[in-house]
């Protein structure tokens, strides 16, 4: 692909977001949607591999078939009121409807089955894509109907999405697939408190992001594909070692982190609520989900991961582990200074809260 082609869609990726997110209109979302799915197919099956193919046809069918429902909610609004505006009252089953059709844009239960096995078949990179910024959209609109749509629907949800997340991730081998199930629970614990916080919400989404990307920049630039490849990176680099296990422990939200912030907030939120039953839900589904991120940061600390004694010198044909991340030696650092702030910022971003 040419980078000037690359160029354009990467602008209309962008563009498309900004549309849903200026739109007071179901049609223009519909519009948006759609020029952000077809704006992306061509990044995702550019190098043009059997299983990047399968990946980005599994993807468009599935984005296709959520933006139709949204569609659909659309006309059955204008059908009963009259009116495109996103903010007229929404029917029982409208409501229904449109919470799972942006669970299944967004990978939440039980329309998440589809990601793992798409971020499995790309890169790193076009499974950031896939992880941050293609669910801003669906993000938008989530936040835009907040107000309209059914609360408890969407609370259960997320719930489940986090068990979900945390059970899928527990028996998994490769880093893409891990990062997978990690964003399930991610967009689960989003989900619950945005309804009830518009502001919590969003910076949780951020932070979320923030972190996220870190992991799959690092893991782009070294290949670190399934757990058994992670102990090299220790071997080779110690200080992007350390960063990829903070940053993981924050993801976690294990204390001090940043990370730790983030799910303390959203619990703060839903206690305020009075949900006492989908907090204890949320917490049972981060502990499935610390498992393996405990599992990631202790194989990174042994140089001698158990595996084939041929494998112990891989490192050796995949370069210099030190020349690769020096292109992202400053991002890695602003963002892994990040992710360990937690509580050192907590007067600050409380007020933000």
């Amino acid at each position: 692909m040419s980078r000037s082609v690359f160029f354009i869609l990467a602008v209309n990726v962008v563009m498309s977001a900004v549309i849903v997110a200026s739109s007071y209109s179901w049609f223009s979302v519909w519009v948006g949607l759609e020029l952000n799915t077809l704006s992306v197919l061509p990044i995702l099956c550019g190098q043009f591999t059997p299983r990047g193919v399968e990946s980005t046809v599994k993807y468009f069918l599935v984005q296709a078939f959520s933006a139709a429902m949204i569609l659909n909610v659309a006309l059955v609004q204008v059908w009963l009121t009259s009116s495109w505006s996103i903010n007229c009252p929404l029917s029982q089953f409208s409501s229904v409807i449109l919470t799972l059709s942006l669970s299944l844009k967004l990978g939440l239960f039980p329309c998440h089955y589809w990601f793992p096995d798409v971020i499995q078949g790309l890169s790193f990179l076009q499974g950031l894509l896939l992880s941050t910024w293609q669910k801003v959209a669906p993000f938008i609109i989530l936040v835009s109907v907040s107000g309209v749509i059914s609360v408890n629907v969407l609370v259960i949800l997320g719930c489940l999405s986090v068990l979900a997340g945390g059970w899928g991730g527990l028996n998994q081998s490769q880093v893409r697939k891990i990062m997978a199930f990690s964003s399930i629970s991610h967009l689960g614990w989003i989900s619950s408190v945005v309804v009830y916080s518009e502001r919590i919400g969003c910076a949780m989404f951020v932070v979320y992001v923030i972190l996220s990307s870190t992991i799959f920049l690092i893991n782009s630039k070294v290949g670190l594909y399934n757990l058994a490849s992670l102990g090299r990176l220790m071997y080779c680099n110690n200080a992007v070692g350390m960063i990829l296990i903070l940053v993981v422990l924050s993801l976690g939200g294990l204390p001090p982190l940043t990370g730790f912030l983030n799910k303390f907030a959203g619990l703060s939120c839903l206690l305020s609520n009075s949900l006492l039953v989908p907090c204890v839900v949320l917490i049972v589904g981060s502990l499935l989900s610390l498992f393996f991120y405990l599992r990631i940061s202790f194989n990174s600390v042994l140089s001698l991961f158990p595996q084939h004694s041929m494998m112990m010198f891989s490192w050796r044909s995949g370069g210099n582990i030190l020349n690769e991340v020096n292109f992202y030696s400053g991002l890695l650092s602003v963002l892994s200074s990040f992710s360990i702030l937690g509580l050192v910022l907590i007067p600050a971003i409380w007020g933000f809260y």
